[in-house]
């Protein structure tokens, strides 16, 4: 059976990324109001019918946004790295306040893997790692080990990601925002003038 981890080998890929891409914009633009395959059938001139052909099914679909999202903001953010964990979150967080789609397409595959664990099973073993590895770069030489490293990047992500779902319940960008500032002074605190007093 296929999932959503998995992009489709029987169509050439050039055709069916031309599609993801269109897809992308769309979703975007509507938001998970506008996910359906009826739907983006319409907006692409095309049938729904032939969307499961390149796709599979409306879940396999939302998996290849969600990677495909998740893979180009991960190598945009690290293509221009971030000197303190500081500046990584505001990175992270700046680029996803102004994609907040891109957010609600990510906690409902991951609503939806609750529901089917199996059949999304690749999905939450990739959920977190890459980035962590991205908020774990700008800790290095900024905590006693590389152990303690990586404890922090997957406390910052976690941290991020329930703010931001503070965000999208609740729409309260002012008081989000407030304590995302406390979080961030308690890292600078703890993680970069730390860093500068210790040598390293």
């Amino acid at each position: 059976m296929l999932t959503p981890d998995r992009k489709p080998s029987r169509e050439p890929a050039a055709k069916s990324d031309e599609l993801l891409g269109k897809i992308i914009e769309i979703v975007r633009r509507t938001g998970l109001a506008g996910f359906s395959l009826d739907t983006l059938a319409a907006e692409l001139g095309t049938s729904s019918r032939m969307l499961v052909y390149y796709f599979g099914s409306k879940d396999e679909l939302l998996g290849r946004i969600v990677y495909t999202i998740r893979d180009d903001t991960v190598k945009a953010l690290a293509s221009a790295p971030p000197s303190t964990i500081v500046d990584a979150i505001d990175a992270w967080w700046n680029y996803y306040r102004a994609n907040l789609p891109d957010m609600q397409f990510f906690f409902h595959l991951t609503s939806r893997s609750f529901e089917e664990p199996d059949k999304f099973r690749e999905f939450s073993s990739t959920a977190v790692e890459q980035w962590v590895a991205y908020f774990h770069r700008s800790l290095q030489g900024a905590c006693r080990d590389d152990e303690e490293a990586r404890a922090v990047a997957r406390l910052v992500l976690a941290t991020v990601r329930g703010l931001m779902v503070d965000l999208l319940i609740t729409g309260d960008r002012q008081h989000v925002e407030q304590s995302l500032g406390e979080f961030k002074s308690l890292m600078r605190k703890s993680h970069v003038e730390g860093s500068a007093t210790s040598g390293g």
